[in-house]
């Protein structure tokens, strides 16, 4: 209606040419105008493509330090040019090729750098899997020496595609000598001496003298002699070092190397210890001796990292050495005072107090937490688990079975709370829980404290082991109520701290950032200056913005030990953190240089592939081309809007210039 209008309006006048020409001019610009309030209409196009798609085959390539180490290096680029040309016969074949190393694709086979420090094979598979999941993928030619050292066996991998296994590498094992693993404990306190085990293994050398050091900064601190008994066996021994200075240290041990080894690269490992100061100091303070002392002391003693002392007065003469972490007492104090080291200690220690059920005037007047007006009375009550409790963790399968416990005694009377106080364990009398505190715990600004209402807990540990033959809730329980009271809360504004404390060179150093304003609420979008320090002194200096979303990353670190310091102003001051970590190479192909072709074989055959040796590789292709996979034709449909169709345009131009052409020719603008 808009076109026909349009061209009635401007061609019903007179005009100096035909009647014909006059029509001409209107059915053009009829259909120019038409055109136009029809695109402003917004139309959509359906547009269906068809293309075939062809089947692919992944060439899966091995591309660790392994690989090439049993070659000469004019042997291992034949072989390389032997995997080319087996891609090329697959192209020949009708099928798309696509090449995979260990952590990407890459063009061709050509451009694969052997150098990877650890093979995981089951991710290489797993990986084509997810990536071409519901594609045409025909199968995989996995070239390996089939050395696995990293994540889950490959062998029983479940696939739904065939893999073509060709098996490199030196099955023969060489004749060698290799530090298979280090044990130590990653954390050891100062001062103290630990256990540095170091494994050898051993093919050939059988009856000769084999010398290992443990170094420390380059000098040999620690030497040991041992003769191999047999071949292919591990030999363990033992060093005992002294831990002497606070941070992470590092300790290289080296196998001197022998005549007519194969490779010396896999005689030398480095351990990364961390040294703390001192263990937690925990002081348990009785009115006499209690079952409930033995229970307590059988879940400290299970923290290597705590230094647990009792003193009951009248028993212990000589007074305990401070400072404390925290003071348990257990039924003090009673009537008479508190020896006065002990009343001093308490005020600038966490404490966990243990009421018992006689006279608690005393204990009221102390603790920070909550009194009872009891008047002697007692009752019996077991634990009821507080769901909303939020402090800690606490197992809530363990939890029920609070259920068991049996009843223990607790003051009876009235009680109130000096404080807010936040509640882990209510009264439960028979089967009903109540509302009545029966541990409970304030997170105070400077310390904090908790109140047991009651004694005989002991009977707990006691039941729920010959229930469950162990005593995993109890420990669970009364283990992080120790721990978490032991430990002072890091009140600091500015807080930054790695997320572990020992790295592999292949993974990025994530530092946790936290900022705090006056109110002790988080902040974040600050400026943060960090600085890495190595070894030999060189700094790297870095800068952040902290975010709530994630960690700040760095990559890129040599193997090493480095310290950190980081620096923002917040609330007007500026604040520093500052921490050590280190970074171990991980060189797990240097280990083991001997092939595994029974894995590639076990790979093949659970997959309903084939394995081919490496003098059979040129007839690896052979396995596709007997294949026959067919092409699939797919279709891509998309609705796209038909004013982006570049035809349009020309269109409009050619109606324009056409009606502009004849007007002016015959005499007319």
């Amino acid at each position: 209606m808009a076109g026909a209008l349009y061209a009635f309006l401007l061609y019903s006048k007179k005009t100096p040419w035909s009647k014909n020409t006059n029509r001409a001019l209107a059915g053009l610009r009829f259909v120019l105008v038409t055109l136009l309030c029809f695109l402003l209409m917004g139309p959509l196009l359906n547009q269906v493509t068809f293309f075939e798609e062809k089947p692919v085959v992944v060439i899966a390539v091995d591309n660790s330090a392994s690989m090439p180490a049993t070659y000469e290096e004019g042997e291992f680029e034949s072989l390389k040019t032997q995997l080319a040309e087996v891609s090329e016969e697959i192209i020949d074949a009708g099928y798309e090729v696509k090449v995979k190393s260990l952590q990407d694709y890459v063009a061709s086979v050509n451009f694969v750098n052997y150098d990877q420090n650890a093979t995981n094979l089951e991710s290489l598979l797993k990986g084509i899997s997810s990536d071409y999941e519901q594609q045409n993928l025909a199968g995989v030619v996995l070239a390996s020496d089939g050395i696995h050292n990293y994540g889950i066996s490959p062998q029983f991998t479940q696939l739904n595609f065939p893999v073509v296994t060709i098996g490199l590498g030196d099955t023969i094992p060489t004749k060698d000598l290799s530090i298979k693993s280090l044990n130590y404990n990653k954390i050891v306190y100062e001062g103290n001496r630990f256990p540095l085990v170091v494994e050898v293994f051993n093919n050939g050398f059988v009856n000769e003298s084999v010398k290992v050091q443990v170094l420390k900064k380059g000098t040999v601190i620690e030497e040991k002699s041992f003769s191999p008994k047999g071949d292919e066996q591990i030999n363990s021994l033992e060093f005992i070092l002294n831990a002497e200075t606070k941070g992470i240290e590092t300790y290289q041990v080296q196998i001197l190397p022998l005549e007519g080894e194969n490779s010396t690269l896999n005689n030398t490992q480095q351990a990364f210890l961390e040294i703390v100061d001192s263990k937690q100091k925990i002081l348990i303070a009785a009115r006499a001796p209690h079952p409930d002392i033995k229970a307590l002391r059988n879940v400290i003693d299970q923290n290597e990292g705590t230094e647990m002392q009792v003193f009951i007065e009248g028993i212990n003469t000589d007074i305990p050495e401070g400072p404390f972490d925290l003071i348990v007492l257990h039924q003090l104090p009673a009537i008479e005072s508190l020896p006065v080291w002990l009343d001093n200690a308490l005020k600038t220690t966490n404490s966990f107090y243990i009421t018992g059920t006689s006279s608690l005037s005393a204990i009221n007047e102390k603790n920070p937490v909550l009194s009872y007006n009891n008047a002697g009375q007692s009752d019996n009550a077991g634990p009821h688990f507080n769901p909303n409790f939020e402090l800690f963790k606490i197992d809530e399968v363990l939890a029920q079975r609070l259920m068991e416990y049996p009843p223990i005694s607790v003051p009876y009377g009235q009680f109130m709370f000096k404080t807010q106080a936040d509640i882990l364990l209510y009264q439960r009398i028979g089967s009903v829980p109540t509302q009545r505190p029966l541990l409970s715990i304030y997170n105070g600004d400077e310390l904090k404290s908790a109140v047991f209402s009651g004694s005989d807990f002991w009977k707990w540990s006691l039941q729920e082991y010959a229930l469950n033959n162990d005593q995993k809730m109890f420990n669970n329980l009364m283990g992080k109520l120790i721990q978490y009271l032991a430990t002072k809360d890091d009140k600091r504004n500015f807080r930054v701290n790695t997320e572990r404390n020992q790295y592999y060179d292949s993974e990025a150093i994530e530092f946790n950032t936290e900022v705090y304003n006056e109110l002790y609420e988080k902040v974040y979008d600050r400026n943060i200056d960090l600085t890495i320090t190595d070894e030999q002194g060189a700094k790297q200096k870095l800068n952040y913005v902290n975010n709530a979303g994630s960690n700040y990353r760095v990559t890129g670190l040599d193997p090493g030990v480095y310290s950190f310091e980081a620096s923002a102003t917040v609330n007007g001051k500026r604040e520093v953190a500052q921490g050590t970590f280190s970074v171990q190479k991980l060189d797990l192909e240097n280990i083991n240089l001997t092939a595994n072709h029974q894995l590639l074989k076990n790979i093949a055959n659970n997959s309903g592939g084939e394995f081919i040796p490496q003098e059979r590789i040129n007839e690896a292709s052979n396995y596709f081309k007997n294949l026959s996979a067919k092409s699939i034709t797919r279709s891509d449909e998309k609705l796209q809007s038909i004013i982006n169709n570049p035809w349009l345009l020309l269109l409009f131009l050619v109606l324009v210039s056409t009606e502009w052409f004849i007007r002016k020719y015959n005499g007319s603008y």
